[in-house]
């Protein structure tokens, strides 16, 4: 059985009385009956699946959708669809197994997750280079297609994470102090970290969404309708801002070793407002009440935006317990 090197020790339960270390075993004083921590960790793997593959499939929609639609280009139309329909099977497969599956079931669907994702990965990079060398073509800003191979990459280090495994570079995130390995914990293991530890996974969470949120703002501000939909691009642009804000003062608060604690609640604000606005953005744009009903961007790009902030919102919430 694989092993993650976490403090298989910790008690899960929030309220326990018997501190953030203990030796209780499977049964906590506390009355808190544990999972065996192997299975805990392919659990915690199951639930970034679950969230993240179908993002995962949106990522193969959204390359696809950009691409020119002329012949010579037809096999990168077809690779994009091939990813979107598969990663949408498995992320149908994933909400259909149970938890209480054996190991191996669980362990197998990580591990296919991981090479699916893992040759996505490598089409996205495929692709960027290829526009970038104007040997495809397409309407997908080169931020972009660098942005969602970032996102890919943290993904399958949460999972490669679960299995003990640090195998992505703050560079490959797209964070500072590139050279160093990132945590990619899975969020359910966050009970597991040390203080230290915790403070780490805290900055270079907030350093990867703070920019990943920044270029979604930018993204649409972008996208909007020039006059007619001026008050919504002013709007993304006053995000992309403050996120861009919230990125510099990580930044400070990682140099400084003081003042997460304002610097997550400041975090979650922002990206509740962010999150409320993309809310209201998606539901003007399915009920048609926008300005000329319609938006350059599909609706499902503002949905795929909100479930991200959502996600990380969650990620805010579990580090401020």
């Amino acid at each position: 059985m694989e092993e993650a090197s976490f403090d298989s020790r910790t008690c899960p339960n929030p309220n326990c009385q018997c501190g953030t270390r203990c030796s209780c075993g499977t049964q906590c004083t506390c009355g808190y009956r544990t999972i065996d921590p192997a299975k805990e960790f392919i659990i915690a793997a199951i639930e970034e699946m679950r969230v993240w593959v179908i993002l995962m499939s949106e990522h193969a929609k959204f390359i696809r959708m950009g691409l020119d639609p002329n012949p010579l280009q037809e096999e990168f139309f077809r690779m994009a669809d091939q990813f979107a329909v598969q990663l949408e099977q498995l992320h149908h497969t994933i909400l259909q197994t149970s938890y209480n599956s054996s190991s191996q079931i669980l362990i197998q669907l990580r591990e296919q997750t991981i090479h699916k994702v893992n040759q996505l990965i490598r089409f996205k990079k495929q692709l960027l280079e290829l526009t970038q060398q104007c040997q495809a073509l397409a309407i997908l800003p080169d931020i972009l297609e660098d942005h969602i191979r970032r996102e890919a990459d943290r993904f399958v280090g949460t999972l490669e994470r679960s299995k003990g495994h640090m195998t992505k570079s703050r560079k490959q995130l797209g964070i500072p102090n590139g050279e160093v390995m990132a945590s990619t914990v899975p969020r359910f293991l966050y009970h597991r970290l040390s203080k230290e530890e915790l403070y780490k996974v805290a900055i270079e969470e907030i350093l990867f969404f703070s920019q990943v949120n920044s270029e979604h703002a930018h993204h649409l501000s972008m996208t909007f309708r020039p006059g007619v939909q001026e008050k919504y691009r002013q709007t993304a642009l006053m995000f992309q801002e403050d996120f861009a804000g919230q990125l510099a003062q990580a930044e400070e608060v990682n140099q400084a070793g003081t003042g997460i604690e304002n610097l997550l609640r400041n975090s979650y604000k922002l990206s509740s407002s962010f999150d409320q606005y993309l809310r209201g953005l998606l539901s003007e744009i399915t009920t048609c009440t926008i300005p000329t009903k319609q938006t350059n961007f599909p609706p499902l790009l503002a949905d795929h935006m909100h479930r991200e902030t959502v996600y990380y919102m969650d990620i805010l919430d579990r580090l401020k317990r």
